[in-house]
């Protein structure tokens, strides 16, 4: 396997991992006494969305999976049969500014910034230059 193959496949690890686990998400509620909450049900809407966009054209499927970790990382959607998510922030009697963060879905799609980022530059650039 040549250098391009490599890197071409490696674009799509992210959404295997985020595939493998609402997979396994499915196998644990079909297995145990957990079920699964709203959250769960958008991940494997978006995952599958993720996977359609990517077949139909590569450019638009890497938004569209970017979009998906975005959400899952900003605690909106879940991937994982569990929702782990960790409140960052401040608030005064209950009002304030809270960030919730799932951990599993941060870490995927920091794996995504790091393989995409030649695309992520670019895209940073054209924001900030127009």
């Amino acid at each position: 396997m040549n250098h391009m193959n490599i890197k071409s496949s490696l674009q799509y690890i992210p959404l295997a991992i985020m595939t493998l686990a609402i997979g396994y998400s499915i196998y644990t509620i079909l297995t145990t006494n957990i079920l699964l909450a709203g959250k769960h049900y958008w991940g494997i809407f978006f995952v599958l969305a993720s996977i359609v966009a990517i077949v139909l054209n590569r450019k638009t499927g890497k938004v569209v999976t970017l979009i998906t970790l975005l959400a899952g990382a900003l605690n909106l959607i879940a991937f994982t049969p569990v929702i782990t998510a960790y409140t960052f922030g401040f608030s005064v009697n209950n009002n304030g500014l809270d960030l919730k963060v799932q951990p599993f879905s941060l870490w995927v799609l920091l794996l995504f910034i790091v393989i995409n980022i030649k695309a992520a530059g670019r895209v940073l650039r054209w924001f900030f230059t127009n």
